[in-house]
């Protein structure tokens, strides 16, 4: 957008340029009635400047939900030539994804976590957090898995933060946005809401 041409055709509808000094009191008096009508002019054309983005975003989401949906059928795809080819050659298949998010480096249940990051994911390991969990769940779950610090409450929440970070990083707990949608890891713009173990996601999820 020219936004020169905008601010010109903005002024020329409410009078900027003129020195309110230079209007007489009857001028002054009928631009102050205008005042409102020009702010409502605005506002339409905020509303249907959001519409449009309204429509726009929903449009996206649906075509990104489409297109997840073909990248999972071109997996399931790609794991079945594979494994014919593998058939062919004489060669065992390949332990299929579900064995192995269910076998990764997972605490056992009851041990005592080594460090925060094995704490963190030790909770996923209970049957009361199976499901996703904010910073704030997570911080006040560490004690159910006999994780035990001294420091303060905000500090905590802190070193939550920076162990869920390399976590994400190694794969081993996957971040989700607002609707539950697990974010891939190359996404490195999208703010997490809630984050889950990687041994928790459905088989069918394509990161």
């Amino acid at each position: 957008m020219d936004t020169t041409a905008a601010s010109t055709t903005l002024a020329a509808q409410f009078g900027e340029g003129r020195n309110p000094s230079d209007l007489s009191l009857v001028e002054v008096a009928e631009q102050l009635e205008k005042v409102t009508g020009w702010i409502e002019t605005q506002r339409v054309r905020e509303r249907e400047a959001r519409g449009v983005y309204d429509r726009v975003r929903q449009e996206t989401e649906a075509n990104i939900a489409r297109i997840r949906d073909y990248a999972k059928e071109l997996v399931k795809h790609q794991q079945r030539k594979m494994s014919s080819f593998s058939g062919i050659l004489g060669q065992p298949e390949p332990a299929p994804a579900s064995f192995a998010r269910s076998t990764a480096s997972a605490p056992r249940a009851g041990s005592t976590p080594k460090n925060l990051a094995e704490a963190i994911i030790a909770i996923w390991s209970l049957d009361q957090y199976r499901d996703p969990l904010t910073t704030e769940d997570i911080a006040a779950a560490l004690k159910d898995v006999g994780y035990k610090t001294d420091a303060a409450e905000a500090s905590i929440r802190s070193s939550v933060n920076q162990a869920l970070a390399k976590l994400c990083g190694t794969g081993r707990v996957v971040r989700l946005r607002a609707d539950g949608s697990p974010i891939p890891p190359r996404d490195k713009t999208s703010r997490a809401r809630k984050y889950v173990a990687a041994t928790r996601l459905p088989e069918d999820v394509v990161l």
